[in-house]
């Protein structure tokens, strides 16, 4: 029977583990020493026993000098357990995709021994950003650096968890501190100036708007006579009191009704990669026209419906109909992780109908240019424009933003099949307009801020300039 002899490192596995759990006895599992170089200690045994055989001065000092700087090094690292600690701020609150992330790192040494090296070994899952260092700090200090990177992209990101590791002057041991702590990173949509579009009435400009005065549910601060049929809740007892008739308060409502952005989601329909593709170019004009019909002065409610997939799966998206500014960040928020998904656009809009009432006006982002032949019957194109209908014979408005794709990705006979489309959807009275992925749109959202920077002077010194930058 032949005897199987197991590898080297299978078989010193077990020793070098007991060495470890013998090193690291009353330590927090976030903070452990790890050695690095165990095969000079496995000697000593031998030099023992060749000094048993053979009695000499010189193995007894080999013995002790090799027992002593292990001994020396594990207490050095030993001292630093406990002492290291690292704080890492992140500057600013809110970024969009452009922006620039920039983060700043003190690295505290509260141990009375210097810290000769240390490896900051970050696991941030931000794109294209890596703070990664190795520094060195002084017993009793403090270090700081600084790193940034430009968020190229939108979505929901991490930053951290990071390790810290650092050893001995002889490299024998190492010591490894475990931050557990992480942030999550939120990269909104860019905000972008639109072209002028042609949308139903009363959703775009204040001019194109008319209101009239109901008894709806929100108060205007115009007062008037009490006429027969107002409600009793609509009594302005101020006004009552001070001119000793009923008085009402006015109510103005639009027309149109709330607005929702159906964007389409579905993979199948996108093309393009980057920020060309026609994926991110929905997602810009989602956000700039959500951000173009609430700043204006007035009160319009936006909502957004999609469907497609998060970081965690399948991602519905419905965000009710609501006004002012301040509702534009839920939607931002909503439209940052999204991607696409396996839900088509009819699909969206037939399971949403009891959403979607009377007086309330649609519109549609979709990159699907596909058109209805005869020959093949009703594609997804001509299914998506059959619910614009039925929700029209609801009363409800509806409106299309066809992205096409970028010049690199289009393909030949598109610009036909885009004409045909359009006169189709004229006739059936959609309003709808083209706008191909990739065209230049200025940024909408902006904002001042100050930035440190650091410049070489031609005699190799370096100044230290505060610029003033607009952000958008």
């Amino acid at each position: 029977m032949t005897r199987q002899r197991l590898p080297a490192p299978t078989r010193r596995a077990p020793v070098r583990s007991a060495i470890t759990r013998f090193l690291n006895r009353e330590l927090p599992p976030d903070q452990q020493i790890q050695p690095r170089l165990l095969w000079p200690l496995y000697l000593s045994p031998w030099l023992i026993l060749i000094h048993l055989l053979n009695p000499s001065p010189i193995w007894v000092l080999l013995v002790i000098t090799l027992l002593g700087v292990y001994a020396a090094a594990y207490i050095w690292v030993r001292r630093q357990v406990g002492t290291i600690r690292l704080e890492r701020r992140r500057r600013g609150t809110m970024l969009v995709a452009g922006d620039s992330l920039q983060e700043e790192f003190v690295l505290h040494n509260e141990g009375v021994l210097p810290l000769i090296w240390l490896e900051f070994d970050d696991d941030s899952r931000l794109p294209g950003y890596n703070p990664s260092q190795v520094v060195s700090c002084g017993a009793n200090q403090k270090y700081t650096w600084r790193a940034d990177a430009t968020c190229e992209q939108r979505g929901v990101f991490r930053l951290g968890p990071h390790r810290l590791s650092t050893g001995d002057p002889f490299g024998l041991f190492r010591v490894e501190v475990q931050g557990r702590n992480s942030e999550a990173l939120l990269v909104y949509p860019r905000v972008a100036q639109l072209p002028p579009m042609e949308l139903p009435r009363g959703a775009l400009v204040g001019r194109d708007r008319r209101r009239r005065p109901l008894g709806g549910d929100d108060r205007s601060p115009v007062v008037r006579g009490y006429r027969p049929g107002d409600s009793l809740r609509r009594i302005h007892w101020p006004s009552t009191a001070h001119r000793g008739d009923l008085m009402v308060s006015e109510v103005e409502a639009e027309p149109s009704g709330d607005l929702w952005i159906v964007l389409d989601l579905n993979g199948a329909a996108h093309r393009g990669s980057g920020p060309t593709s026609t994926l991110e170019y929905s997602i810009v004009l989602a956000a700039s026209l959500t951000a173009e019909l609430l700043s204006g002065g007035d009160r319009r409610a936006v909502g957004l419906l999609a469907a497609g997939t998060g970081p965690d799966g399948p991602l519905s998206i419905t965000v009710p109909p609501l006004p002012g500014k301040g509702h534009l960040w839920q939607i931002l928020a909503a439209l940052a992780p999204a991607q696409t998904g396996d839900t088509p656009l009819d699909a969206l809009l037939r399971h949403n109908r009891d959403l979607l009432g009377r007086g309330q006006t649609v519109v549609v982002i979709s990159p699907d240019l596909r058109r209805p032949e005869p020959a093949e019957g009703m594609e997804t194109s001509a299914l998506w424009m059959a619910e614009l209908l039925h929700l029209r014979r609801a009363g409800v408005v509806g409106s299309a933003l066809l992205v096409t794709p970028a010049a690199a990705d289009a393909q030949e006979g598109e610009e036909q099949v885009e004409a045909v489309l359009g006169e189709l959807l004229t006739r059936h009275e959609i309003t709808a307009q083209f706008l191909q992925a990739g065209t230049p749109l200025r940024a909408s959202l902006t904002y001042r801020r100050r930035r440190t920077v650091l410049r070489t002077t031609p005699t190799g010194g370096v100044v230290v300039q505060e610029v003033e930058e607009e952000v958008g």
